[in-house]
């Protein structure tokens, strides 16, 4: 036992995207809800593509196993009771918010409740114009369960000998340059 981690699990969640069949020329630029301080997820948002195309998306639906693509393709009977054991464990430490998140996120795997969200961004959206889903990614959630709260932000845990990296947060793309040097600067000072 080395000590790091011990008070986080990683919950795995489903993004799921409807792609318009054609460009959109309303969209210019990438569109992002008011972000809710209370989940560590950026809700329905509009993105653009490398040639152009517009999504709409993602969703954070809890996923019953790691590799949850799609219908029963990697089904692991241990990791679907592990998940039901940690969303029970989430469901008594966050109370009502965290079914009301869960309960939120479900709704948008039918299609018109996700382009109805998205129409709350951006006018001119037709139901037509959405009708094919991308391939989904699963995302990897901190959940500290000493302070039962969905980790939001970057997490590191060291000690004298290493550096572990428990938690990579959606924005780590965009902030990848930045986090790599203050990881870098973590190891050369070897506190």
């Amino acid at each position: 036992d080395w000590g790091h981690g011990e008070d986080y699990n990683i919950i795995p969640f489903k993004g799921l995207y409807l792609y318009l069949k054609k460009q959109f020329n309303k969209l210019k630029t990438h569109i992002y809800p008011v972000p809710d301080l209370n989940y560590p997820f950026l809700g329905v948002h509009f993105t653009l593509t490398f040639d152009g195309r517009a999504k709409i998306g993602p969703t954070a639906i809890p996923a019953l196993w790691r590799e949850n693509y799609s219908g029963l393709k990697n089904f692991s009977l241990k990791e679907i009771y592990e998940a039901l054991s940690t969303n029970t464990k989430l469901i008594k430490a966050m109370g009502l918010d965290y079914f009301r998140l869960a309960l939120s996120e479900l709704k948008k795997q039918i299609r018109m409740h996700l382009i109805n969200q998205a129409r709350l961004l951006l006018d001119g959206v037709q139901k037509e114009d959405f009708a094919m889903w991308g391939a989904p990614g699963i995302r990897a959630q901190l959940f500290d369960f000493r302070n039962k709260k969905l980790v939001t932000d970057f997490w590191v845990s060291r000690d004298e000998n290493s550096l572990h990296i428990l938690n990579a947060v959606s924005p780590a793309l965009t902030a990848s340059m930045a986090f790599a040097k203050y990881i870098g600067e973590l190891i050369e000072r070897k506190e």
